[in-house]
């Protein structure tokens, strides 16, 4: 009858779909956000692939279940581990099922409480702007890292200031009367930034009815909100020092979880990942979502391929299912390898490093080439008969883009502890034309890294519109990056 709405499928819904419908999605979100590099959202790569890092096995043990039933239940306990990582993850996986198609609310029990919501970032205000001022000499604190980012088209920033401490512990609350904290201040969203390793040291936080604004010398960092958490110094006796978080003002407790909710804790699925063809496709996996989550933290001219990457694993999650689903051992394991060869021709060029390295890696590993034919095409795509990328000395001249758009600068100061030290970097992130003759191409990432600078200054201009980065040899092996009239300047080791 015309109006009607059509009946509602009577099946439940299935627990490895909905896993494998939530791999799918993550690899168009990953996908979504690196197609160009001017809108590259770091956040949303990394969130969206360290999902993978403990369930990919997950998934490949629930697709391998002998029945619809064990596969299904096997499925039920991986997605009820997965949300178990608190409620950022949770909403993660609702929202993601939902744009599949799936309502995952009926395969997860209600979120638990807990009577211990543990540290967290509290956001400022006047009050917890005065309360850390109270208790840590904030006119001698120090910047030990920074960091402005554009996610997506927004402007984030991070730092951490750190300082001694003013007021004496307390020793019922088990604190050292002595020692340093770290106050790691975050605002989501920032409309003015000023930075330079040469202001002198103090910082002050304010809150006002323009925003939050943290200064530092004669930096500031300005936005409409911000969050701080305290990590203070703990030490013990033959112990390093150990970070302890403290949040001002603290949180009111939740009502304490009841009976009923108890021992129901969600435990992570074990069990073999059986048949070598699949275990190698599973090691292959999350050998590619690790290399995906890392992306954007080596220096160089060109960074992993990720949206080639995504586009050569597109569908995995449910055509990792139907390879599992074949009823005898050969054409499962037959399967298997059909599906390695495909990520690796639909790849194509792009991708065939990164499947050649992934797969003699995998093949090193379980001491058996069970996707011979898919690291053979690898091979052949690269085009070098698999040989092994020259290892080159750091070069001491830095080739930057005629053209670029700021993403990022970074700062570690360097920080000594009694297992070792952190040497101190500055990292940037330009966004460039991979045409320099086509510029309606989509931009790629370039990441730099420099060594103990000697100066890392940045303000608001560098991260607006188009820059002309230029570089400035010191004839000491060192170089000076410089764009927008000096809003950004950085002189280090470049490698």
């Amino acid at each position: 009858m015309p109006g009607t709405a059509p009946p509602a499928d009577p099946r439940p819904v299935s627990a490895l779909a909905v896993l494998g419908a939530l791999l799918d999605r993550s690899l168009v979100q990953i996908e979504d956000a690196t197609a160009d590099a001017r809108f590259h959202d770091r956040e949303t790569v990394r969130a969206a692939a360290d999902v993978w890092d403990d369930n990919t096995r997950a998934l490949f043990v629930s697709a391998l279940g002998r029945t619809r039933r064990a596969r299904d239940r096997r499925a039920r306990r991986a997605l009820r581990w997965m949300a178990d990582l608190g409620p950022a993850r949770r909403a993660w996986m609702a929202a993601s099922a939902a744009e599949a198609g799936y309502d995952i609310g009926a395969l997860l029990p209600p979120a638990r409480t807990s009577g211990d919501p543990g540290p967290a970032a509290a956001p400022v205000t006047g009050g917890v702007a005065e309360g850390l001022a109270a208790d840590h000499r904030l006119d001698t604190a120090t910047v030990s890292t920074f960091s402005v980012e554009r996610r997506g088209t927004r402007l984030t920033a991070r730092v951490v200031l750190t300082a001694e401490r003013a007021r004496p512990g307390s020793e019922e609350a088990g604190e050292e009367g002595e020692g340093t904290a770290d106050l790691v201040v975050h605002l989501p969203e920032v409309d003015e930034v000023r930075f330079d390793t040469r202001d002198v040291p103090g910082a002050r936080l304010s809150c006002d009815h323009y925003g939050v604004t943290v200064a530092f010398g004669d930096g500031l960092l300005r936005g409409p909100a911000a969050t701080v958490e305290v990590r203070r110094e703990a030490r013990g006796p033959g112990l390093p020092a150990a970070a302890r978080s403290w949040s001002p003002p603290p949180r009111p407790s939740p009502e304490p979880a009841r009976r009923r909710d108890r021992g129901r804790e969600a435990r992570p699925l074990t069990g073999e990942v059986h048949g070598p063809a699949a275990r190698a496709v599973c090691h292959l996996l999350v050998w590619t979502m690790i290399r995906i989550r890392s992306s954007g933290g080596r220096s160089g001219r060109s960074t992993t391929p990720v949206p080639a990457l995504c586009r050569a694993l597109a569908g995995a999650g449910t055509d990792i299912a139907a390879a599992a689903a074949h009823f005898t051992p050969g054409r499962r394991e037959r399967a298997f390898r059909d599906l390695a060869l495909a990520w690796v021709r639909r790849g194509g060029p792009e991708t065939a490093a990164h499947f050649d390295r992934a797969l003699d890696a995998v093949s090193r590993s379980s001491g058996v080439d069970e996707l011979e034919a898919a690291r053979r095409l690898a091979r052949e795509l690269r085009g070098r008969d698999g040989a092994p990328e020259p290892r080159t000395a750091p070069s001491r001249d830095l080739d930057v883009p005629s053209a670029a758009a700021l993403r990022l600068v970074s700062y570690n100061a360097g920080r000594s502890w009694e297992e070792g030290a952190l040497e101190p970097d500055a990292t940037v992130h330009l966004a460039a034309p991979a045409d320099p003759a086509d510029p309606g191409e989509p931009w790629r990432l370039r990441v730099l890294t420099a060594r103990a600078p000697d100066r890392v200054r940045v303000s608001t201009p560098a991260f607006r519109g188009t820059l002309r980065p230029r570089t400035i040899d010191d004839h000491d092996g060192r170089a000076t990056l410089v764009a927008a009239d000096g809003a950004l300047e950085v002189r280090g080791s470049w490698h």
